[in-house]
C-alpha cells in the first residue's frame, strides 16, 4: 500500500512559503542607494565620461536635502533651460555667474558656468531618469590660499516631487587632474571638499528661489526679466507660453 505523503508535503511546502517570506522581506529591507549610477543604461559614449570620474575619485561631497515649494514641471523646466536660469538669477541680484551655451556649435545638453571668483566649468547631462540628472562637467576650481585645481567631477541630482513641494538632493564625485593635487593630502581634501560644496548649495539655493518665484509669481517673475539683456528672451516667451496661460 502508499504511504500517504499529504502531511509532509503539506510541512515542506509550508516551510518553503516560509523560506519565500523570509527572504523577500530580507530582500525588501536592502537600501537602494539612490545615487547609484547605472552605467548599464548609459550610452557607451558618455559612460566613458562618467567611469574617468570614478575610476580616481579624490572626494565625494553629499549636498543636504532640501525643500523647493515649487512643482516639478517649473524645476525641470529651469533645469533643461540653465542659461535662462543662470540669467533670470543674475537679473535678479541673487548670483553673479555667466552660464551661457557655446554661440559657435550650441549643444541642448552642454553649458558652461564662469564664476567671478575663478569656477571655470564645462558641464554636460550625461544622462537622467525619473527623478535624477547626471551632469559630468571638466573645469578649474578656485582653491583660495592654495594653487588653482583642474578637475572633473560627477553630479547627481534627485528632485522627487512630494505633495506641493520638490524634494532635492545632490551627491558630486570629484577627481583631480592637476599633477600638483594627484596625492591630496588632508588639509587640500578638507579645503576641496568645502569649495564643492559651497559653490554646488550656493548655486541650488537660487535655482530653488527661480523656482519658487516661478510657481508662486509668474507674472512678477516673466515682467521682472522681460527685455533684459542677460535672459534669453525667446526661452522667457517659451516660459510665459508653458506657465502663463492665457496670457
Amino acid at each position: 500500500m502508499r504511504r500517504s505523503s499529504g502531511p509532509r508535503s503539506g510541512s515542506l511546502r509550508t516551510l518553503a512559503l516560509s523560506v519565500g517570506l523570509i527572504c523577500l522581506g530580507a530582500c525588501a529591507s536592502v537600501p537602494v542607494d539612490p545615487f547609484a549610477v547605472p552605467l548599464e543604461e548609459i550610452s557607451e559614449k558618455q559612460r566613458g565620461k562618467v567611469t574617468g570620474v570614478l575610476a580616481d575619485v579624490a572626494a565625494v561631497v553629499p549636498i543636504g536635502a532640501s525643500e523647493v515649494r515649487s512643482r516639478l514641471e517649473i524645476y525641470d523646466f529651469l533645469l533643461e533651460e540653465m542659461p535662462f536660469t543662470g540669467g533670470v538669477v543674475k537679473e535678479l541680484g541673487r548670483g553673479d555667474w555667466d552660464i551661457f551655451r557655446d554661440p559657435e556649435k550650441p549643444e541642448r545638453e552642454v553649458f558652461f558656468v564662469i564664476d567671478p571668483q575663478g569656477y571655470r566649468l564645462r558641464f554636460e547631462l550625461v544622462y537622467r531618469d525619473v527623478t535624477r540628472r547626471f551632469y559630468v562637467s571638466r573645469g578649474v576650481f578656485n582653491m583660495g590660499l592654495l594653487p588653482a585645481l583642474e578637475g572633473r567631477t560627477l553630479v547627481i541630482m534627485r528632485a522627487v516631487p512630494e505633495g506641493g513641494i520638490v524634494r532635492t538632493d545632490a551627491k558630486v564625485y570629484v577627481r583631480v587632474d592637476t599633477a600638483l593635487y594627484a596625492k591630496m593630502a588632508r588639509v587640500a581634501k578638507e579645503a576641496l571638499e568645502h569649495r564643492v560644496r559651497e559653490k554646488s548649495e550656493y548655486f541650488l539655493q537660487a535655482a530653488r528661489w527661480v523656482a519658487e518665484e516661478a510657481a508662486q509669481r509668474p507674472d512678477w517673475l516673466y515682467m521682472q526679466v522681460k527685455g533684459s539683456g542677460k535672459v534669453d528672451q525667446e526661452v522667457l516667451e517659451e516660459f510665459r507660453r508653458r506657465f502663463l496661460p492665457g496670457r
